[in-house]
């Protein structure tokens, strides 16, 4: 495990290779960090052999629904912006013209919070 880094060191960070786009949701779980709710969770990556964990802390909205049980949770289309003081993720964005380059009420699956940290996990190349 790797920490990848707090709101847009991630947002950078995961672009190429390490894109959420295609990544398997395999893990959800909402808990709390120092007192304050938070959610984190676990991406298979499509296009190389790591899992990465995005932990939201200080959460103001979740509206994340997406059953995960089954690992089928694939991400066709991903939001993942950090604004002002604020960290936004849609897992299942408004794709329409008008809420397509922005925060739209139709996004759906929906984590805003006033951090997020990530961690990679990679095959190690010597096993």
């Amino acid at each position: 495990m790797k920490f990848i880094g707090h709101n847009s060191d991630i947002i950078n960070y995961l672009v190429g290779d390490l894109t959420l786009l295609n990544a398997i949701v395999k893990q959800y779980k909402v808990h709390e960090v120092e007192g304050s709710p938070a959610v984190s969770i676990m991406f298979e990556l499509a296009y190389t052999e790591a899992d990465v964990m995005l932990t939201f802390r200080n959460v103001f909205t979740n509206t994340f629904t997406g059953n995960v049980a089954d690992g089928q949770y694939q991400i066709d289309s991903c939001k993942f912006y950090h604004i002002g003081s604020k960290v936004y993720l849609s897992l299942d964005p408004d794709e329409s013209e008008e809420g397509y380059d922005g925060i739209s009420e139709h996004d759906n699956d929906v984590v805003l919070s006033s951090s997020v940290e990530g961690y990679i996990f990679e095959e190690d190349a010597n096993e």
